[in-house]
């Protein structure tokens, strides 16, 4: 049976300059949720300096919200709208120049995920996947720069493990995809306890610098 790496490997052969999103799940098969989570998410998953002030991730957030709900509703094909059905992607450049690079770095990933522990792909971690995905989508959907990098990076994991049939690393990206959950839950409630306790002295500090202004004035 073909790995994923392989499976690129082919698609990208292939005598075409583009693919629609529509081909690509075709292409994939009952895998297809997962390639396409896979594929939307693995360039924001790489480290590099934030862009686009954290709102990189939005699409890719939003298309993983759509899939992740299809997967905790027992969807076994990806079901998106048309206008992102025939959706291009130009392959002809990724091709040339970055080909080589994605192989490299799937053959060193494949010495990590391997075929393992088919049990981890049951009903229910499936689901939890599901929902775990779904809680990240929302935080890939808000832009700021500190809430894109790590959400999407678990989407990729989970996905990448999935479509490795690694039941081992599936799991650990299912207490990775908990553990970073949780940290948006302490932080988050960190900040608004902060902006709750010194929202009074914040605002005693606008009116100081009014005033300064109007004797200045």
């Amino acid at each position: 049976m073909l790995n994923f790496r392989n499976k690129i490997n082919i698609l990208l052969k292939r005598n075409k300059k583009s693919f629609t999103v529509k081909e690509i799940i075709e292409y994939f098969n009952q895998d297809g949720i997962f390639a396409i989570l896979f594929i939307i998410t693995l360039p924001t998953s790489i480290p590099s300096p934030a862009y686009a002030l954290g709102s990189s991730t939005i699409i890719g957030g939003f298309i993983t919200l759509l899939l992740s709900f299809q997967l905790l509703l027992g969807y076994d094909t990806a079901y998106l709208p048309e206008f992102i059905l025939k959706k291009k992607f130009n392959i002809s450049s990724f091709r040339k120049i970055y080909h080589t690079r994605i192989d490299f770095i799937l053959l060193k990933m494949e010495k990590i995920f391997k075929k393992r522990n088919q049990n981890a792909f049951g009903y229910l971690l499936l689901k939890l996947s599901a929902l775990l995905m779904i809680l990240n989508s929302f935080l890939m959907m808000i832009p700021l720069i500190m809430t894109n990098w790590l959400p999407s990076t678990t989407v990729t994991f989970l996905s990448f493990s999935y479509l490795f049939k690694d039941g081992f690393m599936f799991v650990v990206s299912l207490f990775f995809a908990l553990s970073v959950i949780i940290f948006y839950c302490f932080a988050f409630n960190f900040i608004i306890s902060y902006l709750i306790v010194y929202k009074h002295h914040f605002f005693q500090k606008i009116d100081d610098w009014k005033n300064i202004g109007k004797i200045l004035g």
